[in-house]
């Protein structure tokens, strides 16, 4: 009733103090780099979902995001950094719902091809979103859309948000006094702010954004959530490879431009969830013209691992490459076999330095164990795009030996 209340007031005050401005990008403090975030309940994903941005929960578990799930940020349970983050989840969502409103009259349903402009909206009681929303920024890169309800908001099944005229992910909010949910196959924009409630994705659901709240479970399902870029690109970057050189792994970057670069983290995994430092290279600073990196990883693997490339501005900020795996290095016969890239969408080709006629058979695997291709004798190039993303093995038969090897297709 007191939030109900709340709202009454606020849409009265507006209606009779209409507001033709209003406030500038909230402040999302330390939540900013976090795409999952509860200050109290459980991150719970089911299937293969991918990440980029950091996770966290200050009060609760954590299950379902190992390997071959994808986690392209950190993940904070229970520490400084998740208990900065519920004050800052916190004191944004205050922030926003202090926003006068600059549009009450709208139906609580959103959608249905409709085209809206930037404002402040404001439903006093549960809202949604069905078919097709598109946000028009009327040219405004800097326009703002902020949506505020009174109750549980819901994406329906195959929903959409579309952004035209400069519109960003970046600028839309929406905020509710309960639950917030995206069912399947919806595509979302924008940072969501569940008050006391869970926050859930659906199979096949992607959002551009930020999916946090104040108490209750976050959890996804074969899904992905990117958070969105607010910034120009600190980097463009042209390549992030490795490969084994004897008993090292050799990892090498190339960047065409840097911005503000401070410097490079090498992150090795063997679960792709589980992260530790390898080294950091100092950046260029700033730079227009191609620049190559190397680092050699000095430590024996006795597993294949994943690796992935950090870059750091000056002020503190970052961002995550993509993950890339290397066969482990000890055994000269796997490392004169290799799959590239890796991960790949399905097209992918198979490297082998030494006489092709040993082999004489390849095997693809699924995670479940079941064959899904087969060829007799050597072959290079392969394109598996038509099989759902996840974990594979390729088993190569040399004389009288098998050589597994694993890779990902990505989404």
């Amino acid at each position: 009733m007191k939030v109900l209340l709340k709202f009454t007031i606020l849409a009265l005050i507006t209606i009779i103090n209409p507001i033709t401005t209003f406030a500038q990008e909230p402040n999302l403090g330390l939540a900013k780099n976090m795409a999952v975030f509860t200050a109290v309940g459980a991150l719970g994903n089911t299937d293969i979902s991918n990440v980029t941005g950091d996770m966290g929960t200050g009060e609760g578990a954590i299950t379902g995001f190992d390997f071959p799930s994808i986690v392209n940020g950190t993940i904070d349970s229970g520490n400084v950094v998740t208990a900065q983050c519920a004050l800052d989840v916190q004191a944004a969502y205050d922030e926003i719902f202090a926003i006068p409103a600059t549009v009450t009259d709208h139906a609580p349903a959103f959608g249905g091809g409709e085209t809206i402009v930037p404002g402040v909206y404001l439903i006093g009681a549960a809202g949604s979103i069905f078919s097709t929303l598109i946000l028009d920024a009327q040219g405004n890169s800097e326009a703002l859309f902020i949506f505020k309800f009174g109750g549980a908001f819901g994406v329906s099944a195959s929903s959409s948000v579309l952004l035209i005229n400069g519109a960003s992910s970046s600028k839309i909010f929406w905020i509710a006094e309960g639950a917030m949910d995206m069912a399947a196959s919806t595509d979302m924009k924008g940072t969501l702010i569940s008050s006391n409630g869970a926050v859930s994705m659906g199979a096949g659901a992607a959002l551009e954004g930020r999916m946090l709240t104040t108490a209750g479970a976050a959890t996804m399902y074969k899904s992905s959530i990117a958070v969105p870029s607010t910034t120009l690109l600190p980097i463009e970057l042209l390549s992030f490879t490795g490969h084994c050189n004897s008993e090292n792994t050799v990892l090498e970057w190339t960047t065409a431009t840097e911005i503000n670069n401070n410097h490079f983290t090498i992150e090795r995994s063997q679960n792709g969830i589980n992260w530790q430092t390898v080294d950091k290279v100092n950046g260029a600073g700033n730079s227009s013209s191609r620049r190559d990196y190397m680092l050699t990883d000095i430590e024996i693997n006795k597993e294949s691992s994943y690796y992935r490339l950090k870059q750091t501005d000056h002020d503190g900020t970052y961002e995550y490459a993509d993950i890339i795996y290397v066969n482990k290095c000890q055994d000269n016969e796997i490392a004169s076999l290799a799959v590239y890239p890796n991960p790949s969408n399905g097209q992918f080709e198979l490297r082998f330095e030494g006489n092709t006629t040993d082999i004489s058979a390849i095997d693809v695997v699924n995670a479940q164990g079941h064959k899904i291709y087969s060829s007799s004798g050597f072959q290079s190039k392969f394109d598996l795009s038509n099989h759902v993303p996840g974990l594979y093995f390729i088993n190569v038969r040399q004389n009288s030996e098998i050589i597994n090897m694993k890779f990902i297709i990505k989404d």
